[in-house]
């Protein structure tokens, strides 16, 4: 049978269109903006802020299943591989967003990069709203949804800034519930975050923990203590992380074969991609990307 693609959304589809091009927002009630995030395993060019007020299910993200219950969050950065699947249905909002809909790049470094809130490697994707934050949350989806239907030419400032004010709180919320979040603004988690930010520019291009030490101007002894502080794992490990993340997007819902990942991925030679891969994974990459391929042809 021949293999179905995992489709990639983009922002301008299902939607209302209020001809704001970077933000979209909806409740569940409207079938149009939330039923993809149903049927079928898929990826979006744009961040996504789900709201789940109620309910029961699982969550697959990257593959992984994620258990819910009750009122969650799940932050989902573009790329990313998912699908809900509901025991009990829900309730909700979703709100979808480019980098764009921040005015400056300073903003988006310091409500979605800085933070690192949408680095499910970090950080669980699924977090449980405490309940007297319930109403609070709320208010702002319910805001956000107005001003976006609003067709006013200033709505998209006010979008904006009702974004910022929700992310913010689920800051509030992820601090509470890791202590990375307590180490924003101490100058060994700031160099943590830029090795962060510079592997998702360059892992495909550079696998060394060296180079990223010379870009950064500091020791790869440095890069490895700030890992294993904030992320539990040596800064080789964070880079094989994003990598074997990467592999195994690709080997599921590419049609390309291994040797064309390989090259993708930045191995010279196919042969020592398979020898990375089987060591973290456990399987050879063709022998995964022929069980994923069972998993979702026709």
């Amino acid at each position: 049978m021949p293999k179905k693609s995992v489709p990639l959304f983009h922002i301008q589809q299902h939607c209302f269109d209020n001809g704001v091009a970077n933000f979209k927002a909806g409740s569940f009630s409207e079938e149009s903006c939330t039923i993809v995030e149903f049927e079928e395993n898929h990826r979006h060019e744009y961040y996504e802020i789900i709201w789940l007020k109620n309910g029961v299910g699982h969550h697959h993200i990257d593959l992984l299943p994620h258990h819910y219950s009750g009122s969650v969050l799940f932050l989902l950065a573009p790329g990313q591989i998912h699908r809900i699947e509901q025991t009990i249905p829900s309730e909700g909002y979703i709100v979808k967003f480019l980098p764009s809909v921040f005015k400056m790049e300073k903003e988006f470094n310091e409500y979605i990069m800085d933070g690192c809130l949408f680095d499910n490697t970090l950080t669980s994707p699924v977090i449980t709203v405490p309940e007297h934050l319930n109403s609070v949350l709320e208010s702002l989806f319910l805001n956000l949804i107005q001003e976006f239907r609003q067709l006013e030419p200033d709505a998209e400032n006010i979008v904006s800034s009702y974004l910022k004010i929700l992310i913010t709180h689920i800051h509030r919320i992820q601090r509470k519930l890791t202590s990375s979040g307590n180490a924003i603004g101490n100058p060994r988690y700031e160099l943590f975050r830029k090795f962060k930010v510079a592997i998702e520019s360059q892992y495909k291009q550079r696998h060394s923990v060296q180079h990223y030490a010379d870009v950064l101007s500091t020791q790869p002894r440095s890069l490895n203590s700030v890992s294993r502080e904030f992320a539990g794992k040596s800064a080789g490990e964070v880079i094989h992380e994003r990598i074997l993340l990467e592999a195994k997007r690709s080997l599921y819902h590419e049609t390309k074969s291994v040797k064309e990942i390989s090259f993708e991925l930045g191995f010279e030679d196919p042969a020592y991609f398979t020898r990375f891969f089987k060591k973290h994974e456990g399987i050879a990459p063709q022998y995964f990307k022929e069980q994923k391929t069972l998993e979702i042809t026709a």
